[in-house]
């Protein structure tokens, strides 16, 4: 799957003509085009969308028990008129996604769709899911249209192939709506959704956070302020807060609003927090639907250090342009992280290590490899289906975008570096609730300013590439050396807080001749068999090289081995000249 910003007007809350009808979504009837994305499959295939409205978790439909679903209101990216062929519906099915219980085929129309069903559905009990469906072609715009700003949950699911129905957690929310009888209109006149739309956002426990807070206006009033009461997990008494919007909110328009929330008692790595409305510009709201969302609740509450993954070879054409518009990205970010590359994937070459080989298991099969790809703490990022994230359009800033995200994760460890001329030792403390649950320890020395003289690179003199790509590229991040037992990490031993040391015996690596040199380390997850389980904890670097020099991490000879300045290593006895030994720069 594949998300996408959309490019059409701002679009707007209209009325079928000769009859006011009443909607109820989750999802703004109001939207700019770049709080939108597609959802689709860009190949030939039905591709079926639907929200979930659900009496036992929303007071508001409970409150319509009796009343009557009429349509459904949703928007489409293009036309798809398809009613002959019966390709293009609105559906709606009860209970479950596989009860289907009224197909209605109509052409749809680029924009908003009024479809009225032939026989209305009565509000019970049941859990009521309403969508629609289109055949999509290659090439043709996706048919659904999501509101991005925000994932109301329950309220995306998709179902390509009409094959298997799948909840999308973090691609926002359907615009479809419900319309409904008019005499619903009272029993919503005065109600309102809130959420909190940063999750999983690690908080301290019973502490004030600032969030981000997604309100849509489903009543018919004009809102200035709302009342929310916020019941973190743990919480004995909800806490109340009045929120000003930061302008005023239509009926059917939604808004993200920074505010001051409050979480709950209970520790964890998902523990729910939940908003409900409970006043409209200082009057009684009527109940509607709680925003339940999760949060990473931890007095652990460390900084993260964002780990960037790069695939590449140099027998990749693409990969000095990606290296390129990544580098320049980095150069712009502000915050910490670590950089290594992994020349490994579509095919090896003279820098490839064991640990190359084995990381390779993210891609989820080894049919699935390829260059250039890229990685950032081995995690499923918000928008994304896979840990693994291709070339994207050839500028810093989609890069720029993911280590955001990346760098917004919550951190669940801390991690220390220290080294001597004998040994490296990695330190620090992983989060309580994760004591005694399997975790691995990497720990590498990486050289980065290899130059291209020596060590070629294919794609340099592509008609495309940007026009200082030979005088700036180099072969950075590339790994010397692994320092654990197994390429793929060590299996990490804490006291009961969560504290661990482990310590390294220092090694003597020659080199590439490069400009730097870093030791790299991280603690994460491996799980093969659930690839979205394999994200990094946090990671930290140390920088043990002079800029250039290429001195040797010291060993066991380190006091006798020496080495020139190109990084090879020197017959004794030493004659005079320059010569790097144990580190140092040594003049005879």
């Amino acid at each position: 799957m594949r998300r996408i910003f959309l490019s059409f007007m701002t679009v707007l809350c209209l009325c079928l003509s000769g009859k006011a009808q009443v909607y109820y979504s989750y999802a703004p009837l109001a939207a700019a085009q770049e709080q939108l994305s597609g959802l689709g499959s860009n190949k030939n295939s039905f591709v079926q969308g639907a929200v979930l409205f659900d009496p036992s978790a929303d007071a508001a439909l409970a409150r319509m028990k009796g009343k009557k679903v009429v349509g459904v209101r949703c928007y489409l990216r293009d036309d798809y008129a398809q009613a002959r062929q019966k390709r293009s519906a609105v559906q709606a099915f009860e209970g479950s996604l596989a009860n289907n219980v009224r197909t209605q085929y109509v052409d749809f129309k680029q924009g908003w769709n009024d479809v009225l069903f032939d026989e209305p559905l009565v509000i019970g009990d049941a859990k009521l899911y309403l969508g629609l469906q289109a055949y999509e072609t290659i090439g043709s715009p996706y048919p659904l249209v999501a509101f991005a700003a925000a994932t109301v949950p329950q309220a995306c699911y998709v179902n390509i192939g009409k094959k298997t129905w799948e909840e999308y957690t973090d691609r926002g929310t359907l615009l479809i709506a419900a319309i409904l009888e008019d005499d619903c209109a009272p029993l919503i006149a005065t109600t309102a959704y809130a959420q909190n739309t940063t999750h999983p956002q690690t908080v301290a426990p019973d502490d004030d956070f600032e969030g981000g807070l997604y309100v849509v206006n489903q009543s018919a009033k004009t809102l200035q302020e709302i009342e929310i009461s916020m019941t973190g997990a743990g919480a004995t008494v909800p806490t109340i807060r009045t929120v000003q919007l930061p302008s005023t909110l239509a009926p059917g328009q939604a808004t993200v609003v920074q505010a001051s929330l409050h979480s709950g008692l209970t520790e964890g790595t998902s523990v729910d927090f939940t908003v409900d409305v409970t006043r409209l510009n200082g009057e009684q709201a009527q109940a509607g639907r709680p925003g339940t969302t999760k949060l990473y609740v931890t007095l652990d509450n460390f900084i993260r250090t964002p780990l960037i993954e790069e695939f590449t070879s140099q027998r990749c054409v693409n990969c000095p342009q990606m290296a390129y518009f990544l580098d320049k990205a980095l150069e712009e970010y502000t915050g910490d992280y670590v950089y290594v590359s992994h020349h490994s994937g579509f095919v090896e070459d003279v820098f490839t290590t064991n640990p190359d080989r084995e990381v390779l298991y993210v891609f989820g099969g080894y049919q699935n490899e390829y260059n250039p790809a890229i990685m950032y703490n081995r995690a499923v990022l918000e928008g994304e289906s896979a840990i693994i994230q291709g070339v994207r359009d050839m500028s810093p800033t989609p890069y720029l975008e993911a280590l955001a995200l990346a760098a917004d994760m919550p951190a669940m460890a801390s991690v220390q570096l220290e080294a001597t001329d004998t040994e490296v030792t990695v330190s620090g403390r992983v989060a309580r609730d994760l004591v005694g649950k399997p975790l691995y320890l990497s720990c590498y020395l990486v050289e980065d300013g290899i130059g291209t003289e020596k060590y070629f690179q294919l794609g340099m003199d592509d008609a495309d590439a940007p026009a200082d790509l030979k005088d700036v590229f180099r072969h950075n991040g590339v790994i010397l050396h692994y320092f654990t037992a197994d390429a793929l990490g060590d299996l990490l031993t804490t006291d009961e807080k969560g504290h661990y040391e482990v310590t390294f015996p220092a090694v003597e690596k020659v080199g590439f001749g490069g400009t730097a040199r870093r030791l790299v380390a991280f603690v994460h997850k491996v799980n093969k068999s659930a690839l979205a389980d394999n994200q990094v904890l946090n990671a930290t670097q140390l920088n043990v090289a002079i800029t250039g020099i290429h001195p040797v991490l010291g060993g066991s000879d380190a006091t006798t081995a020496a080495y020139d300045l190109q990084g090879r290593r020197l017959p004794a006895p030493l004659h005079k000249g320059v010569s790097i030994v144990n580190g140092r720069k040594i003049v005879r």
